[in-house]
């Protein structure tokens, strides 16, 4: 079987599927990644472009403002995926289908536009979510029937009908004890998958981080997508610092560890670290509240503190709190010490740590990714 794995060129939007692309591939089946600069040509199976070449989130942003100048907050997301973006996937893979006509498409779920260009080309296609509500996705689904209608009948095909998800199943992995119950049901099937990490070996766990240690170690990262992070995360640092720990800081791979300025011996900056595998070694973490973090760390049964910047994590700091996980500071909350007060709680043995092993249990017993492949085959046999 030909499968195609479609993703927004982002680790976080890439990375959680490619463990389903990886049993799909040992199950036998013929992998195919579509994405963009910079994941082309590293990974582990063929990668073809999966958006336009050259594409940069400011200047989809600003597209998607001049285009829709009346919407704002979070219906100005809706329509940077489900316009903006989709006809820049959309475009890409009607050029990758006729060269090579997969017969089936796997896309993360907020890339809409391989969704629509699957739909028109008659392709069998499941959506894998990367957020933990799935209203969300029905959203970007719906309006992409509205903004961008055309894809359809520039090309003779009937419009589809309904709302929700343009796909057979959701593939989630969302676990019941993060799940958003809230909205409409949704539209087709939800196929449970377990959440497991992907690493692309390119970067190794620091050196110190090997081995016995004397001092918890708290993980302060802020994502690979930031939003204003220099101040957030000096903040941080300023306010973990003085703790008993050692403390890692990921800055990202765009980042720069000298714009941090100055830090003690305790702290050991880096631009990005093998995360799966830092987990495992951590006590606790501090960070942004990106859907793929805050599954990582609850699959490792890490407690957390969300320090919440935009897009979904202000609600994925409200599940991790109601959820007793962990904790949330929004800006104006991240004074006084604050953040010192948070991390010495989550360092103890108590209920945020308790309920996060419960989690960490749960998780585990969710259905791993090759367990999603016969369901996959039997799709695309017509069952």
């Amino acid at each position: 079987m030909r499968i195609l794995v479609a993703a927004i060129p982002a680790y976080g939007h890439l990375f959680p599927v490619l463990p389903l692309a990886a049993a799909c591939a040992a199950a036998g089946h013929e992998v195919t990644v579509a994405t963009g600069a910079p994941f082309l040509g590293r990974l582990p199976w063929p990668t073809v472009p999966g958006i336009a070449p050259g594409v940069e989130l400011d200047a989809v942003v600003r597209e998607t403002q001049r285009r829709h100048p009346d919407r704002h907050g979070p219906d100005l997301a809706v329509a940077m995926f489900a316009d903006t973006t989709a006809e820049l996937v959309s475009g890409a893979l009607d050029e990758v289908f006729a060269q090579s006509r997969p017969d089936l498409v796997i896309f993360e779920a907020m890339n809409v536009g391989a969704a629509v260009a699957a739909d028109r080309h008659d392709i069998p296609a499941v959506g894998f979510a990367i957020g933990l509500a799935p209203f969300v996705v029905d959203l970007i689904h719906t309006a992409v029937r509205d903004f961008q209608g055309h894809f359809w009948i520039d090309r003779g095909r009937p419009m589809p009908t309904g709302t929700g998800l343009l796909g057979a199943a959701l593939i989630d992995p969302s676990p019941p004890s993060l799940s958003v119950t809230a909205g409409p049901a949704p539209a087709v099937p939800r196929w449970p998958i377990r959440s497991v990490a992907y690493t692309d070996g390119s970067s190794p766990i620091p050196d110190w981080l090997v081995g016995n240690r004397s001092r918890p170690v708290v993980y302060l990262t802020l994502g690979t997508v930031s939003f204003g992070a220099v101040e957030v995360i000096r903040r941080a640092i300023d306010q973990i610092e003085p703790l008993p720990v050692d403390l890692l800081v990921a800055v990202g791979p765009e980042g720069d560890p000298a714009a941090l300025g100055a830090v003690g011996a305790r702290v050991h900056v880096e631009r990005f670290v093998p995360q799966a595998q830092v987990l495992e070694r951590i006590e606790v973490i501090v960070h942004h509240g990106g859907t793929g973090t805050v599954l990582g760390a609850a699959a490792a049964g890490v407690p957390q503190l969300i320090l919440p910047q935009g897009a979904d994590q202000f609600l994925n700091a409200d599940l991790v709190t109601r959820a007793g996980i962990g904790r949330a500071l929004r800006a104006d909350e991240q004074v006084g010490g604050a953040i010192t007060d948070a991390v010495r709680v989550l360092l103890d043995a108590g209920p945020p740590r308790q309920r996060a092993a419960q989690l960490r249990a749960e998780i585990a017993g969710m259905p791993a990714p090759e367990t999603i492949v016969p369901r996959l085959e039997k799709l695309v046999a017509g069952g």
